[in-house]
Parts: structure tokens; C-alpha cells; sequence
């Protein structure tokens, strides 16, 4: 039997011939099985590598920098220009700032919350192109030129109730010889308020003055960091973006081999990555799982496509006892339902991906929608159930700021949406083999002699 007599076949016994047979409606359920079943694996592929990627640009942008020099005693301050300056002429190095870290309590004029103090050169705003993209100023400005200057982050700011221009206490405490705490009150005028736009990132931060901080922030209580910011971070060694090409790798590799180096036993040199190892590793295990989940629900409709199949054999024996009696091998028979598993593996797949896609293009808007239902549903529920029951009021939020990035980003990595497609196919068309080989040892004199 010809290529094309097989693909003949094949379009006959799933989509009938001149009318449509009960059989059109057996196809459309395959491929829609299929397809649906692509959807949430397509959404969470792509949502997923959209959260994991927006997440971890704001961590390296706003708040682990690239790579970390932590200070491993006090002595770390002398000669810190001149560490400054060498790390700057590091192949790969874009930028190099100095920051000192602590702990503080934070007081407005009725209120308190503990903050992580950072002293900042007050234009690193300005110098730092990616912190200008993923730190936003919400009110006032970045200006931290005066001492009593300080922007505080979105969170701090509701939970002190202040806004710009208001006043704002920082209590650090520096311990005495004798093991006692004396307590140091700093007074600050808010300049700005900022957010990152992932509220378990930038919770507790304040910005002051690197000077000023300086002052306040105890030796023994807080760290100094030199900040690095690389050409092309993602390069360094980490498991969660490791499709990069091998000579950046070396690249980046060789810069962070001669930071170590150049900062020596002063400082303890860190990468993104190793600064914050447990919470994206929980990331990329919790999209695996995800992905394994959605994966296991494609290989169910492929296996229905079997079932299909199999009732396609059913329904067409004799048609099959025909074309054995005229000459057809079984071989050519089970070819003619393998490609019968190919088209509805690859219609199915074809659904799938491009819903799929559009979907996740759309997420946040997606998203937004369902709140809105969800929101004005409760809303009417509340006004018509209001005179029996006291309803709580608040509102439905999907994805809260509190725990999740205010907008996804998503970008599209065709090479995974191939290799979901590709493997699609080759379940559909594997799933296929049972019931081409069950016609391919039909005996046409038995099914003849019935009819």
C-alpha cells in the first residue's frame, strides 16, 4: 500500500467520507482530550518560568546584587576604596558599590516595625539602570543627598502610616563591654517610597545615607557588602537558568575567580544564586512538580486517544476484512491506524499549544478578569444575603502581592513549546500501536462470514 493510500486510509476512517459518521464526533473527542489537556501544561510552562524569572530579576537587581562581598570582621572598611576600584576593572563587572546592612526599629507617631536598615551611596539610583527598572518610586523621590534623609519601602510605609515628608525614628542599640545594649535614636524625613513590586522581598526596607549609616549601624551588629553588578548574571553558575552558552559561562566564571581572589579573606564572595539557594531551588522544585503533574494528565489523553482508537477498530472490521481479502498486508494496516494516532496527536497538540499560548500571553489580564468575577459575584452575594447574614467584607485576590510578583512577565521559550508538541505527538502516535496491531490480526474470512 502506497504513502498515500495509507494517508487515504487514515482520513476515511476518522473523519468519514461523504457524511459524517458517528466516528467525526469520536475524533473531536480525541483531539479535544488532547488539547485540553495541553493547556495547563502549556500555562504552567510558561506562567511558571515567568514568576520564577520575574522573582529572581528583582533579587538580583534590588537586593543580592549580582555578587556579594560580605565582610568577614570590621577591618574590612580599611583600603575599601582601592577594593573598590580594582573590582570595577574586572572583565564582566558593570558596577561596584559599597553597603552596609543592620537591623533597626523604625517608629513613626503612633506606631512601630522592625526594618532592615540599608546604607546606600545616595546615587545608586541613578547609576544603577537595573534597579531604576525593578524598584519603583510610588510616592515622593529618590533623594537621599541630606544626612536625615530616608525612602522607605511601600510595606513600611502602611504599617508606620507615614508619607513623604513625614518623620520617621530608626532605634539601633550598639553593646557595651560590660554585655549591656545602649539604644541610639536617629530622627529621618521621608523622601520617597519605593516597592519592588514583591512585597516578601522588599517587606522591611529602608534606605539611608551609606555615611550616615555608617554612624548609626554598630560594627558588630550589621555587615558591610560590596555590591557587583555583572554584563550578564544569569552566566553564573546557578541550575535554574544553565542553557547559556559555554564561553559566557567561562566568562562570568573567571570574573567571579578573580573577585575572590582580589577581595581575599576579607570578604566572603557570594552569587546570586548561592545567597539565596533554598528559596529558588524551592522554586524550581515547585515548577518541576507542577510540570510532572500536567505531564502525567497529557499522557492520559494519549491514552485515550488508544481508547479511540480501539473503537475505531470495533466499528471497522469489516471495511479492514475488505481491504485484507483485496491484498493489504498487515503490516499496511497497522501502518494506516499509526497515522491515524499521528493526526489526532498532532491536531490535538495544534489546539492545545495555540490556546494554550494565548492564554498564557494573557495571564495577567486572564487573571484580572477572574477577580473581577469573583469580586463582583461576592459583592452582589453580600447586597442580596446582607439583611440575613453578616458577611465578611474584603476583597479576592488570585495572586497577592504579599506572596506573589504584582505583574508575570512572560516570554515565550519556543524551544519548549516544540519540545512539548514533539513529545505529544510521539505519545499519540506510540499510543496508537495497540490498536493498529489488534486490526492488523483481524481474519477477514471470520468478520465476512458474521456479516
Amino acid at each position: 500500500m502506497t504513502v498515500r493510500a495509507t494517508i487515504a486510509l487514515a482520513r476515511r476512517f476518522l473523519f468519514g467520507g461523504r457524511r459524517v459518521s458517528v466516528f467525526s464526533r469520536r475524533t473531536r473527542g480525541g483531539v479535544i482530550g488532547v488539547g485540553l489537556s495541553l493547556i495547563p501544561l502549556v500555562v504552567v510552562l510558561q506562567v511558571a518560568d515567568g514568576m520564577i524569572a520575574g522573582i529572581t530579576t528583582r533579587y538580583l537587581e534590588t537586593g543580592s546584587y549580582h555578587i556579594q562581598g560580605i565582610s568577614r570582621s570590621p577591618g574590612a572598611f580599611d583600603g575599601l576604596d582601592s577594593s573598590l576600584a580594582s573590582a570595577r576593572s574586572v572583565d564582566g563587572v558593570r558596577l561596584v558599590v559599597a553597603e552596609r546592612q543592620g537591623i533597626g526599629l523604625a517608629a513613626g507617631a503612633d506606631t512601630r516595625t522592625a526594618v532592615t536598615i540599608r546604607a546606600v551611596e545616595p546615587d545608586l539610583y541613578a547609576r544603577d539602570p537595573g534597579l531604576r527598572r525593578y524598584l519603583e518610586v510610588r510616592s515622593g523621590a529618590w533623594d537621599l543627598d541630606s544626612p536625615d534623609s530616608i525612602v522607605v519601602g511601600e510595606y513600611v510605609a502602611r504599617r508606620l502610616d507615614v508619607t513623604v515628608g513625614d518623620t520617621v525614628r530608626i532605634l539601633t542599640a550598639r553593646q557595651l563591654a560590660s554585655g549591656r545594649f545602649l539604644p541610639r535614636s536617629s530622627s529621618f524625613v521621608v523622601r520617597g517610597i519605593v516597592s519592588a513590586g514583591y512585597a516578601d522581598l522588599d517587606r522591611l526596607w529602608v534606605f539611608i545615607p551609606f555615611d550616615r549609616g555608617t554612624a548609626i549601624l554598630p560594627e558588630e551588629s550589621s555587615r558591610l557588602i560590596v555590591g557587583v553588578k555583572m554584563d550578564s548574571p544569569l552566566d553564573l553558575p546557578n541550575p535554574i537558568f544553565s542553557s547559556r552558552a559555554r564561553a559566557d559561562r567561562e566568562r562570568a566564571q573567571a570574573a567571579l575567580t578573580e573577585l575572590r581572589t582580589l577581595f581575599g579573606d576579607r570578604f566572603r564572595v557570594v552569587t546570586w544564586f548561592e545567597s539565596n539557594r533554598a528559596q529558588f531551588m524551592s522554586f524550581k522544585t515547585t515548577k518541576d512538580l507542577l510540570v510532572f503533574i500536567m505531564v502525567l494528565i497529557v499522557v492520559v489523553a494519549a491514552v485515550n486517544i488508544s481508547s479511540t482508537l480501539v473503537m475505531l477498530v470495533l466499528e471497522k472490521q469489516e471495511e479492514i476484512a475488505v481491504l485484507k481479502s483485496m491484498g493489504a498486508s498487515p503490516g499496511a494496516i497497522r501502518r494506516v491506524f499509526i497515522v491515524c494516532g499521528f493526526v489526532l496527536g498532532t491536531l490535538g497538540a495544534a489546539v492545545g499549544l495555540s490556546v494554550g499560548l494565548l492564554v498564557a500571553v494573557n495571564i495577567n489580564e486572564v487573571l484580572y478578569g477572574i477577580e473581577w468575577v469573583l469580586n463582583a459575584s461576592a459583592s452582589a452575594a453580600r447586597w442580596i444575603i446582607a439583611p440575613l447574614v453578616d458577611l465578611p467584607g474584603g476583597t479576592i485576590e488570585l495572586l497577592s502581592p504579599e506572596f506573589y510578583i504584582e505583574h508575570i512577565p512572560i516570554a515565550i521559550r519556543f524551544a519548549d513549546v516544540l519540545l512539548v508538541a514533539f513529545l505529544t505527538i510521539l505519545l499519540s502516535t506510540a499510543a496508537a500501536w495497540f490498536p493498529a496491531q489488534r486490526a492488523s490480526r483481524i481474519r477477514p474470512l471470520e468478520v465476512l462470514r458474521k456479516h
